[in-house]
């Protein structure tokens, strides 16, 4: 279809291991491209992809949809405020039950338990959302600096448990842990100087802070009174790509946030061997 059709847009949303293939099809005929994550699952595919778009006026989106949810714009404000001091420490947890329940990849050939075809475990999966925030928040990161793996569900190749030390490049400390072996969870707990903040990030009261005295901050309190709603960040994701090519701007999360996250859980898998 893309070979024969004058395509505008190519939305990829395949098994991880067809991720990079489209993308490359999609550049040749200069399409537009949305790509689930992770947008390839080796260096080599990244290499192919970043030459492949050398000189292309391609609008390339990666679907880390969750910059979308507004509770992490009111977490950026409170780093960018200087409301917590210098940060030194985060810690990211995010967890569901993976492919172990319900998923079509049971139904397909069970690719996401075969480790040529979805490239990684829960950290490939889950973990480029955790890394992906966290650079929005903080920055780059340095270099990982240790990892602890642990497969415990079910006889499977991969990781279905993993935590990963790692250091951003300004010396902040960072742990990411995921799992698809706990009920969902999503909280990120941020260290400063002057203060901490416990955020749940799709909880009905989803902040705890000290000290007290914090509250007297605006974004504190805008933080207080957030309230998960329905409105679909994959959405918001779909119309700021949409609005990108009709403005012919590229905005993140573009192909390097996508190379940077893929980047980072390749590095963390180098710690296996």
């Amino acid at each position: 279809m893309i070979d024969k059709e004058e395509l505008d847009i190519v939305s990829i949303c395949t098994p991880n291991y067809l991720h990079a293939p489209i993308v490359l099809k999609a550049i040749e005929n200069d399409c537009n491209i949305l790509c689930e994550k992770p947008i390839a699952i080796s260096r080599e595919e990244l290499s192919q992809i970043e030459e492949k778009l050398k000189n292309k006026n391609i609008i390339f989106f990666t679907s880390f949809q969750k910059r979308y949810n507004p509770i992490f714009r009111l977490i950026k404000r409170v780093i960018e405020e200087d409301i917590l001091g210098t940060i030194t420490s985060v810690r990211y947890f995010f967890s569901h039950y993976g492919p172990y329940k319900s998923w079509k990849a049971l139904s397909e050939e069970k690719w996401f338990f075969d480790s040529k075809k979805a490239g990684g475990g829960v950290l490939l999966d889950l973990g480029v959302h955790c890394i992906d925030i966290l650079r929005y928040l903080l920055g780059e990161y340095d270099k990982v600096n240790g990892i602890n793996f642990n497969t415990s569900c079910i006889n499977m190749e991969d990781e279905d448990n993993c935590n990963v030390l790692f250091r951003f490049i300004n010396d902040t400390l960072g742990l990411i842990s995921v799992s698809w072996c706990n009920e969902p969870s999503e909280t990120l707990d941020i260290f400063g100087t002057k203060g901490f903040i416990k955020v749940d990030i799709n909880g009905r009261n989803p902040l705890s802070f000290s000290p007290k005295s914090l509250k007297r901050n605006k974004a504190i309190k805008d933080l207080l009174k957030f309230k998960p709603t329905n409105d679909s960040a994959q959405n918001k994701l779909i119309d700021h790509f949409i609005d990108c090519i009709q403005t012919k701007k590229q905005e993140s999360p573009n192909f390097i946030d996508g190379k940077k996250a893929v980047e980072f859980v390749l590095e963390a898998y180098s710690f296996k061997k």
